[in-house]
């Protein structure tokens, strides 16, 4: 049965979410993080789509968009379609690498633009990842005048408060808001442990491992714990199925 269109509120805002299939990690180093945003930029720019705020997480993405009515599907059509053909590419898989649709709310008021934006930034400091104004992969950066280039539209949030210092107060100020909560929560660094399959089993990619026979990946899932691989982890840098982990 075919897919109904998604239902669009008018406000032209919208809160989305992509995320990793199985939980498994969307960026592995700087380069990925690069390419993806460089993806959004151009992407949105010809869609005339605003970006107000970003979060780039390890194993998903949170994005706040506006104008963005009519093109909302075909932005993150074409960002989802040409980060895979890179990732896979670079990474030496294949298959799916974004989990179903991209979740997605319409804002169809200020208060809950600000709730929004302030959730958006925060979620590097809920999973441990870095403070908001510290972080490199949000887009807090944008709101110092001397990073301004276009490319995240600052003018409407900063617009919403008497002045930059009230928003960034507010910004300092913990979000208790879910907001499509999506956990993310860190327990072993992922770059530690991705670099760690590599040199357990001699291979370029931990992405090797959901190819081999299910026996196989079994097995290598048994090391993988035994070396303190957590199996959402191992879910998130391998693509293995959740299913094949939790027989271990």
């Amino acid at each position: 049965m075919p897919r109904k269109p998604r239902m669009f509120e008018g406000s032209g805002f919208y809160h989305v979410i992509l995320r990793g299939n199985n939980k498994q990690n969307l960026f592995n180093d700087k380069a990925d993080r690069m390419f993806f945003l460089n993806r959004l930029r151009k992407y949105a720019t010809e869609l005339d789509i605003h970006i107000h705020a970003y979060c780039l997480m390890n194993n998903h993405v949170h994005i706040l968009i506006g104008n963005a009515d009519r093109n909302m599907s075909l932005l993150i059509q074409k960002l989802a379609n040409s980060y895979v053909f890179y990732f896979n590419r670079k990474y030496d898989r294949c298959g799916h690498l974004f989990q179903g649709r991209y979740k997605s709310e319409p804002i169809l008021n200020d208060a809950y633009f600000k709730t929004v934006f302030r959730y958006i930034l925060q979620n590097c400091e809920k999973a441990g990842l870095g403070s908001v104004d510290q972080y490199e992969w949000n887009s807090h950066r944008y709101l110092r005048k001397s990073t301004y280039d276009g490319f995240v539209k600052t003018e409407y949030i900063i617009s919403l408060f008497d002045s930059k210092k009230q928003l960034l107060d507010y910004l300092s100020q913990k979000e208790t808001a879910k907001c499509m909560e999506y956990e993310n929560k860190l327990v072993f660094s992922d770059e530690g442990a991705f670099g760690l399959i590599k040199k357990l089993f001699g291979i370029s990619s931990p992405y090797k491992l959901e190819r081999l026979k299910i026996d196989d990946q079994i097995q290598k899932c048994r090391i993988m714990r035994d070396n303190g691989i957590s199996m959402n982890q191992i879910a998130r840098i391998t693509g293995i199925s959740r299913a094949i982990i939790r027989t271990v």
